[in-house]
C-alpha cells in the first residue's frame, strides 16, 4: 500500500480495476474477493460508472456484468463536497507538482478523500503525488 493507511476498511475502486475484473485477470479477481468481507465498504464514483458504460460496443451481457460488479459496492454521486475537493486536488497538482490531474481522476481521488477511503488502482503514477496530502493507494498488482 502506498501513502497513509485508510482510516477504516473503506475502498474506492478505480475504473481500470473493474476493467481487469471483466477481463478475468485472476490476481485482480482474487484481490477484489478479499474486499467482500462484511466489515469492508467498497465505493465506486459515478465517474467510474460513466466510464465503464461509455464503451460503444458493450454487449447486453457485458453491461449486466458491469452492473453486477458495481452492485457489490455503493455508487457515490458527485456532490458539491466531492466536486470542490476535486477542484482543490487539480489546482494542487498543477501548482505544487506541475502535473495535470484529469477531472475524472480528480473526482475519483476526491471521493476517496471525502469517504476516508483507500483508492484501489493500477494507475499509481496518476495519483502518487497526492499521497503526501493523505491519499492512500492500494495497487493490487503489487
Amino acid at each position: 500500500m502506498i501513502g497513509q493507511e485508510p482510516v477504516s476498511n473503506r475502498y474506492v475502486v478505480d475504473t481500470n480495476i473493474v476493467i481487469y475484473i471483466l477481463q478475468g485477470l485472476e490476481e485482480i479477481v482474487k484481490a477484489m474477493e478479499e474486499l467482500e468481507d462484511d466489515d469492508i465498504e467498497v465505493y465506486y464514483s459515478t465517474i467510474v460508472e460513466a466510464e465503464l458504460f461509455s464503451f460503444h460496443e458493450l454487449t447486453k451481457e457485458q453491461r449486466a456484468k458491469i452492473r453486477g460488479i458495481l452492485d457489490l459496492g455503493e455508487i457515490i454521486d458527485v456532490n458539491s463536497e466531492i466536486a470542490l475537493k476535486a477542484a482543490e486536488l487539480r489546482a494542487l497538482s498543477r501548482k505544487n507538482y506541475q502535473r495535470k490531474l484529469k477531472l475524472p481522476d480528480a473526482i475519483v481521488a476526491a471521493t476517496a478523500f471525502v469517504y476516508s477511503a483507500a483508492l484501489i488502482t493500477r494507475n499509481v503514477e496518476d495519483f502518487s503525488h497526492l499521497c503526501d496530502h493523505g491519499l492512500c493507494i492500494r495497487n493490487p498488482f503489487e
